[in-house]
Parts: C-alpha cells; structure tokens; sequence
C-alpha cells in the first residue's frame, strides 16, 4: 500500500516524505513465505518473496502458480480489512486521501518543534547531508512513523524524504523492502536530467505527454531547455509554469486536507448476470457491504454497469444516479432492517433506465455508490498523527503521558515511539488519544456553567462536542426553551403535571429540542449517542 506523507515548510524548504505501506507483507503474517493477494483471476500483488520467483503485479493466476508451484494465494476481493487499515492511516496529521491506497499530510508543526532534537542522518542519503536541518528532522519523523506503523499494525513501511511531493514521490521505489531513502536538493539537477521520457515526471500524464511531443518536446530535458514564453504561449500562464517547474523538479503544491471522503463505492465483477433477479440480489450484496461502512447520511445513490463497443476494445462504464430521499438517508444510518430493501428499488429503477429488462443482456460488472455524503462532524485530523508516537498503546489506558522523554535523541525514538513537545496542543498542554477524563468539566471550569437539573454522570456520557454545544452561550442564547427542555431530559424522567402533555408527545417542549438533536447526531453519524438520552420526538 502506498502511502504518501507530505511535509511542507511554507515559508521556507519543505520537507516530503514519500511512504509505501505493504499490504502483501502483513498479509504474509497470516501466510508461509511464497504469497500473494488474489482477486478474481489475477494477482494485484505479492510480497518480495515470491517476486524473487517471478510472480509479478497483474499476474493471471495460473502463470503465477507457474512461475511459484508453491505460492500461497490470499483472497483479496473483500476490502474490509484493507480498509480498515487505512482508516487508522488516515488518521495522519492533515490528510488529504487521494485513494485506497496513499494520501499525504501535513507535518510542518512536527518538524518545527523537533528542530533541536535531530541532527544527522541514517540508512541511505544522497551524497552529502550539508545543513539542510528541515530534511534531517524529517527523516528522523518518518524514522519514528515507520517503527510505529510496524509495531501497532504489523506494515512493512518504506520512506523516501526530499523537499516536495514532486521529487519525493520522484524517488519512491528505490531501497525496498522496508528502508529509507533521502534526497538532497545538491542532486535533483541530476536526477531530473536523467529521467528520459516526460511521462516518468510526477504530474505529467499521458495526454499531457501528447501534447508536448507536438511541440517536439520528448525528454524532461527537452522541456527544461524549452523557453518558458512558448510554453505559455500554447498552453497560458499557469499550466506552462507548472510545466516548467515540473521539469525542474519544483513543486510548490500545498497539501490540502479533505476530510472524510465525500463519496463510498462498492463494485464487483463477475462471469455472467443475465436476469434482473440476479442483478437485485448483487446489489443487495454489494448494498449491505456499503452501508455498514460509514455513519453518514447518504444524499446520492449512483448506480454503475459496463457497456461495450465494437470500436472499444475494453468496456466503457455507464451511470444513472437519483437523490436519495431525507428518510431513507436517516434509515441507513440508525442500521435499520428495512433501509437495504428501498436501496434496491432505487438502484432497480436507475437499472431499468439503462438496460431493458425485457430483452437479453449479458452484466460482468456492478457499482453501487453513495455520492454528497456530509462532513463528519466533530473530527479533526490536526495533530492526529501523534497517536502513532504516544507511549502505551491500550486503548483502555486512562493515563495521559508527558513529555518527560521529550529531549531524547531522535535516534533513540527510532527504537521506543517518544512523546516529544511536538504532540502538544497549541496551547502547550499534552494531547491524549484517550477519553475524557470523569470530572473533565470540573476541571476545565465548566462545572458551574452545567444547567439546574441535570445528571452529572448522563451528561459526562455524552461526546465532547455536544457537550461543548449545549453549554455554550451561543446555543443558550439562541435556544433557551430547547436548552432547558434539553438539560430536562439529562436530568432524568419527568412525571407530567396537570394540563402538561405526557412524555413522549411531540407537542411537549423538549419534543422540538430533542428530534433537533438527534437530526444532528444522524448527520454526523451518531445517532445512538444520543437516542438513549433524547426520547421524545
């Protein structure tokens, strides 16, 4: 698995750490020596091992048990445990997945508060380390990360530093399996200049290629002597700098976080689907795999087949997408039994308006996929990457560690994963990955701000960040009847009084204040955070 993790100093030389996670390796775990990773009919890819055999990526499998009579095959068609590797991944400071597979982030914090720790370089580097303080501390991060990530997910990491994303993803595949690799800026002139063909240029693509050779241009070197003013006479200012830059290895592009990913798919590929029965019963396969996935309402469903030609020779893909209704979007979060089957309807429906039902047809493929997901609400990726570094790895620990071994060598955290003062909060106090403490409002001064009535140990049950939101004078100010009828249901039952509607009745005060709530909690994806408090609605 390839990994990208970006450090970018943004006044002054970057620093980029390029990363390649090996799925294959912790699947070797589970597997002798000779594996690979099966799906379908063909080999997606195989550890070092069996590659010193012969066994290739994109291998059909019956060449690969040629070439390695012994080789272990691992089913890769379900995902869930890839996935759920990358989920922890992305758990790195600003990241910005690009795909299954890699993402970058954003480092800069981490390297200005290890300036004074690192001060020399290990395993393979370019020819002479010189001053360049930023790639040291760099290196010594992505040291640290790698031990890391190997001993808390069992991945084989390798690293490729340099000072863009450009020129470190440039390196990438060199010194494998589970080393580390640094690029000094003295040698990039000599790397860019003997790169030959412009595709081997990160960020140059195939058509893009196409349209350099029209130019006569066939070889990195060819575009970097190539006048900048031609450049932008053909193509305009700012994609004939980029051009240009690309071919001389600078990269100024920021890294910039997305978030949680705001579409999720699910495909499968087969022989032969030939009835539309058998098409309901793939979706519905495909469907209840999707939905378990994430915790946000869906607002589109697309729905995806292949479509051949005579004049091409691979399949086309061919799509029809709808809205997917308010209530059902709320079904599929709170897990609801029913939710799948209106899932199917629609996907039915969108299948009929490509595919005549009626008539023959031969399917070898479908997609499912939810579109316009929301943002997840209350996450953060700043700083998360310190999770990796924080000594203890229990989950149930309460304690939160110091910064006592802070000044340690940096070498030495290769070793042991160190808390540094880097893993602080901007407000200098120790961040934990854990829970909240259980009189963290006491501590943190909210205890007084709590409203009348209210069960102190119900509302410490409740996430932080609704916590936070009910407390604060904005939402006091703006909702003080859904704020009271809000602490009224914290507090505990409430027996109605003459005249009063009974509990559960939506015309009572909190009834407003409580489906306003879990509205919110189904938004982000935590409807059961707050059901058992909020009843009424």
């Amino acid at each position: 698995m390839r990994v990208s993790s970006f450090i970018k100093k943004l006044k002054h030389s970057g620093v980029c750490n390029h990363t390649n996670y090996s799925y294959e390796v912790r699947d070797s775990v589970r597997s002798p020596a000779f594996s690979s990773i099966q799906q379908k009919y063909n080999v997606v890819t195989c550890n070092y091992v069996a590659r010193e055999q012969g066994v290739t990526k994109v291998m059909s499998v019956v060449d690969a048990q040629e070439k390695c009579p012994q080789l272990v095959l691992v089913k890769g068609e379900d995902l869930t445990h890839y996935r759920e590797i990358f989920d922890l991944l992305l758990n790195v400071a600003l990241v910005c997945p690009y795909a299954l597979t890699f993402c970058c982030g954003d480092f800069t914090e981490m390297v200005e508060k290890r300036l004074t720790h690192c001060s020399s370089f290990e395993g393979h580097r370019g020819t002479n380390p010189g001053p360049h303080r930023r790639l040291v501390v760099g290196f010594h991060i992505a040291a640290e990360l790698r031990t890391a990530i190997c001993s808390k997910l069992g991945l084989d990491v390798c690293a490729w530093v340099a000072t863009n994303k450009l020129l470190a993803k440039l390196v990438s595949g060199s010194f494998k399996p589970n080393q580390q690799t640094t690029l000094l800026p003295q040698d990039v002139d000599h790397i860019m200049g003997h790169l030959g063909g412009l595709h081997r240029v990160p960020g140059v693509g195939h058509q893009t290629s196409k349209w350099l050779q029209a130019l006569g241009l066939v070889t990195v070197q060819d575009l970097q002597l190539f006048p900048l003013a031609g450049l932008v006479k053909e193509y305009g200012v700012p994609t004939g700098q980029r051009l240009k830059n690309l071919s001389l290895g600078v990269d100024d592009s920021p890294v910039v976080p997305t978030g949680a990913p705001k579409s999720l798919s699910d495909e499968d590929s087969f022989k032969k689907i030939s009835t539309t029965r058998e098409v309901a019963e793939k979706t519905q396969e495909l469907l209840t795999s999707l939905v378990e996935r994430d915790g946000r309402p869906p607002q589109t469903f697309r729905l995806t087949i292949p479509r051949y030609s005579a004049e091409n020779k691979w399949f086309s893909r061919e799509s029809r997408q709808c809205p997917v209704p308010h209530h059902l979007g709320h079904k599929v979060v709170s897990g609801s039994t029913d939710a799948n089957v209106h899932l199917v309807t629609l996907a039915m429906k969108l299948f009929n308006k490509m595919v005549d039902g009626s008539t023959a047809f031969h399917l070898t493929l479908l997609n499912v996929c939810f579109t316009n997901l929301p943002p997840a609400r209350g996450t953060s990726s700043q700083g998360a990457i310190t999770s990796f570094f924080t000594l203890g790895s229990s989950p149930q620990s309460t304690e939160s560690t110091t910064g006592s071994e802070a000044d340690q060598p940096a070498s030495a955290a290769i070793k042991t994963p160190v808390v540094s003062p880097d893993i602080s909060d901007h407000h200098g106090a120790t961040r934990s990955t854990q829970a909240p403490s259980e009189d963290y409002w006491t501590t943190a001064g909210r205890a007084h701000k709590l409203p009348p009535n209210v069960d102190t140990d119900v509302f410490r049950e409740l996430p932080e960040d609704i916590q936070k939101e009910l407390l604060s004078p904005a939402f006091t100010r703006t909702h003080p009847t859904s704020s009271a009828s809000a602490t009224s249901r914290l507090a505990g039952p409430h027996r109605a009084g003459p005249g009063e509607p009974p509990a559960g009745d939506p015309q009572r005060a909190g009834g407003q204040a409580s489906s306003k709530y879990k509205k919110a909690a189904v938004k982000g994806g935590r409807q059961n955070d707050l059901d058992k408090y909020f009843k009424a609605s």
